[in-house]
C-alpha cells in the first residue's frame, strides 16, 4: 500500500478546488493531438518519458484507457522505491485524459492530460495537475516544494522526452517516404 489509500475516502466529499494547489505545464508539440492521446493513454510509454532520476521497477496496465480502469506503476526514485495505484477518471478522445491516484504518496492527485490541436502536424500538451500532500509528508511545505520544484523539472523533461520522440518519429517518416 502506499503513503495514502484514496478508495477509503469513496464517497467522501472532496476538498474545495480553490484550496487545492495546481501545477500546470504546456508545450507544442510535433504531433496530431490523436497521437498524442493514443501515446499518453498508454501507461507503458512512461518508461520513454520519465526523467533519467526516475526509474520504471514494474507496470501493470492496458495499452488503451477506459473509465474505471487501474494501472499500477513501481518505481524508484533515489532514494525512495514508490508503489502507484492510478485510475483513469475521464477518457475523451482526441483531447482529454484525467487519471486520479487510488494508492500513491499524494492525498490527492488528479492529473489532467490535455491536447489540442494547432495544426495538421502540431498540438499543445498540457498537463494539468491538481494535488495535497498529505500532511505526515510535507504539508504546505510539501505542497509549495512540489509546486515550484519538483514539478517543474519532472513535468520539463517528460514533455522534451515527448517533443524529442515525437521529431524522431516524423524524421523516421520523412526518411522512409523519401526512399
Amino acid at each position: 500500500m502506499g503513503f495514502c489509500n484514496n478508495e477509503k475516502r469513496a464517497g467522501l466529499q472532496a476538498p474545495h478546488p480553490a484550496t487545492m494547489p495546481v501545477f500546470t505545464r504546456s508545450s507544442v508539440i510535433p504531433a496530431t493531438a490523436a497521437d498524442l492521446f493514443r501515446f499518453h493513454e498508454n501507461p507503458h510509454n512512461l518508461r520513454a518519458i520519465s526523467p533519467p532520476s526516475t526509474r520504471i521497477l514494474a507496470l501493470e496496465a492496458a495499452e488503451t484507457a477506459r473509465p474505471g480502469d487501474r494501472f499500477t506503476v513501481k518505481v524508484r526514485q533515489s532514494p525512495l522505491t514508490l508503489e502507484w495505484v492510478g485510475q483513469w477518471e475521464i477518457v475523451e478522445p482526441p483531447n482529454r485524459l484525467v487519471d486520479t491516484g487510488v494508492r500513491c504518496p499524494f492525498s490527492l492527485w488528479r492529473h489532467e492530460h490535455l491536447f489540442e490541436e494547432i495544426d495538421a502536424a502540431t498540438a499543445r500538451l498540457t498537463d494539468r495537475v491538481e494535488f495535497r500532500l498529505p500532511w505526515f509528508r510535507g504539508g504546505l511545505c510539501g505542497d509549495i516544494v512540489a509546486r515550484w520544484l519538483v514539478f517543474p523539472a519532472m513535468f520539463a523533461a517528460r514533455h522534451r522526452a515527448t517533443r524529442d520522440f515525437f521529431a524522431r518519429r516524423a524524421a523516421q517518416d520523412t526518411g522512409e517516404r523519401s526512399r
